[in-house]
């Protein structure tokens, strides 16, 4: 099983923060952005939406 996901994605940066990233096949805007992948771990934050047998 793999724990680390490719998303194809657009980057736009300004003054070299990034200001938007937008899935490659969902782009929302007509602006310039750079082709780029990203790496996304699976499982980040699943703790916090597992509950014990006591709601906690």
């Amino acid at each position: 099983m793999k724990d680390k996901e490719l998303i194809k994605v657009y980057i736009r940066t300004e003054h070299g923060e990034t200001v938007c990233i937008c899935k490659r096949s969902n782009k929302g805007c007509d602006r310039r952005c750079d082709k780029d992948i990203v790496e996304r771990d699976k499982f980040r934050g699943w703790e916090k939406t597992m509950l014990n047998r006591y709601g906690k």
